[in-house]
């Protein structure tokens, strides 16, 4: 009996392994999307991308221009006219870029892209990019590799995000830049070598143009625009 046993276990041991092989190959795909999608989980919430998802446009480039502080970037959001496509404005390494941020649910199109184009010549820019949390479309992708605008998609951000040290730091910083935004005292006009310039391309302006400029603060709010950029100078 106890050898009708033996026998018995042994040839289920034996179907066992000669069909584990099949198994293995079935299996193994699965546990390795498992694995990558766990990891894919940890990462997304590390770089803080679910926070972003719910955050409003004006949060999100108030977050865009902490994190490139943090890449190293000098950052300007253009929130004094119009934007004309562009959110901020950084210089790195002597070259300037105009970036416009979308925070989107769906896929970016087209029309970013060409307020990227628009915004890039409008503040005399050497680059354009668009930054979004989501993704583009085909004729989007297509058009930005004609013009040579940079595409930051979700991968892309989350990439930045978590190569910035301590990233945990930059969430509650959110709720800091914005408050002091809305509160720092913005300086009547800025100089150069005692010259006064635009505050928004920052090209020396003639005493002509700024007496203008001052002449009229209820438009121009008590700062110094060149002759270009008064014209997108929105009245409140």
């Amino acid at each position: 009996m106890e050898n009708v046993s033996s026998l018995v276990l042994k040839a289920i041991f034996q179907g066992v392994i000669s069909v584990w092989p099949i198994f293995a190959i079935i299996l193994a795909p699965l546990a390795v999307k498992l694995i990558y999608d766990m990891y894919r989980m940890q990462r997304l919430a590390r770089s803080g991308i679910n926070d972003i998802d719910k955050m409003d446009g004006k949060t999100f480039e108030k977050y865009l221009e902490v994190l490139f502080n943090k890449l190293g970037y000098r950052v300007e959001r253009t929130r004094y006219v119009g934007d004309y496509g562009a959110d901020l404005v950084v210089w790195k390494n002597r070259i300037k870029t105009v970036i416009q941020a979308k925070r989107y649910k769906n896929k970016v199109g087209v029309k970013a892209i060409q307020e990227a184009v628009a915004a890039k010549g409008y503040y005399q820019c050497d680059e354009a990019m668009v930054v979004t949390n989501s993704f583009y479309t085909k004729q989007a992708e297509k058009l930005a590799q004609t013009n040579g605008v940079k595409l930051w998609d979700r991968d892309d951000l989350v990439k930045a995000l978590l190569s910035v040290r301590n990233i945990q730091e930059v969430e509650p910083r959110i709720l800091e830049v914005s408050a002091a935004l809305e509160t720092e005292p913005q300086p009547e006009h800025k100089e150069i070598d005692g010259q006064d310039i635009c505050v928004v391309c920052g090209q020396p302006v003639s005493p002509k143009v700024k007496q203008y400029c001052l002449d009229h603060s209820e438009r121009f709010g008590g700062k110094i625009y060149c002759f270009q950029h008064q014209k997108g100078v929105r009245v409140e």
